[in-house]
C-alpha cells in the first residue's frame, strides 16, 4: 500500500488527509504526520487516527514502511528549517508534494539537496469542503507516480495541471486567491441587501442562494458565462441598468487590475522566500 506522510499538519494538511480518508479510498494506516504542535497532533490522532510524530527523525525510525510521498505543509516561511531536516532522510525515488504557496520548485530542490520528484501545487481554501481547486506542476514523475499525486489531490477537489511554472503563479491570481474576491462581491451584495432594508439573516441567505444556484447552472449548462449572463438581462431592463453603473464605475476593469495584481505579488514574494 502506498504510504502518505505530512510535513506539518494544520488545515490543509488536515483537509487533504480527511478528504484522502472519506473520498480517496485512503486508510488511516497509509498517511502518517509529522508535526510539533502537540495539540494538533492529539486532534489528528483522535479524529482522524493517523500516525503523529513530533519531528522527522522519529518518524523515520519509527514508521512501519517509507513514505511514498511526503507532503510538504508547513507554513512557508518555515519551509527552509523544515526541509533541512528532512533532506537528511528523503530518499530519490519519494515524491515531495508542496502545497506551499510562493515557493518555486528551483528553491524547494536546492533546500532538498537537489531533490528531482518535486510536486509544485497550489490549492485554495474550498479544499476544507472537498471543494477545492489545484493547480499542478510536476514535470519529473512517472506515470504511476502522476496517478498517484492525482489520486491525493483529488480527494480535496479539482485540479489541474500545467506545463510551465510560471502558471501556478497565475493559478494563484485566480482560483488561489479567487476564493476571496468571491466572498467580498459576496459582502458587498450582502451588505446591499441590508440597505435595501433585510434583516442580516435574510440578506445572506439571498445571496448564498443567489451565488449557489449561479454556480450550479453555469457548471451544468453548456453554454458559456457569458450567454448565461446575456439570458438574465432584458434589454432596457433592471440587470440591465445594474451592469451598466457596474462598467460605469470600472468593475471589470477593477478585477482584471486585481488579479494582475495578485500575480505580480506572488512572483515577489517567490522571490523573496527564495533569498530567505
Amino acid at each position: 500500500m502506498n504510504h502518505i506522510a505530512f510535513l506539518g499538519g494544520g488545515n490543509m494538511a488536515t483537509a487533504i488527509i480527511t478528504g484522502m480518508i472519506q473520498k480517496g479510498g485512503f486508510l488511516p494506516t497509509q498517511i502518517s504526520v509529522v508535526e510539533h504542535n502537540e495539540a494538533q497532533r492529539d486532534l489528528l490522532s483522535r479524529d482522524l487516527d493517523a500516525q503523529c510524530f513530533e519531528n522527522i527523525a522519529f518518524a523515520h525510525a519509527q514508521m512501519s514502511s517509507p513514505p511514498n510521498v511526503w507532503v510538504l505543509a508547513v507554513k512557508p516561511q518555515n519551509m527552509h528549517e523544515a526541509l533541512a531536516e528532512l533532506a537528511q532522510h528523503i530518499t530519490a525515488e519519494q515524491i515531495a508534494l508542496s502545497i506551499a504557496a510562493g515557493l518555486p520548485m528551483a528553491t524547494l530542490q536546492s533546500w532538498l539537496n537537489g531533490h528531482r520528484k518535486i510536486v509544485r501545487t497550489m490549492p485554495n481554501t474550498p479544499a476544507l469542503v472537498g471543494q477545492g481547486m489545484t493547480g499542478v506542476f510536476a514535470p519529473n514523475l512517472n506515470p504511476n507516480e502522476h496517478a498517484l499525486v492525482e489520486k491525493i489531490l483529488a480527494s480535496i477537489g479539482q485540479m489541474v495541471w500545467v506545463q510551465e511554472e510560471s502558471q501556478i503563479d497565475a493559478i494563484t491570481a485566480i482560483s488561489g486567491s479567487g476564493p476571496a474576491y468571491v466572498f467580498y462581491m459576496m459582502e458587498q451584495l450582502t451588505q446591499a441587501a441590508v440597505d435595501l432594508g433585510f434583516d442580516a439573516a435574510t440578506a445572506k441567505q439571498l445571496v448564498q442562494a443567489t451565488f449557489a444556484g449561479a454556480v450550479q447552472l453555469a457548471g451544468e449548462s453548456t453554454e458559456s458565462i457569458a450567454t448565461l449572463r446575456e439570458r438574465v438581462t432584458s434589454k432596457g431592463g433592471t440587470t440591465a441598468a445594474a451592469l451598466a453603473s457596474f462598467a460605469e464605475h470600472g468593475l471589470d476593469s477593477a478585477i482584471h487590475a486585481g488579479v494582475a495584481a495578485c500575480k505580480a505579488r506572488a512572483e515577489e514574494l517567490a522571490q523573496k522566500l527564495s533569498a530567505g
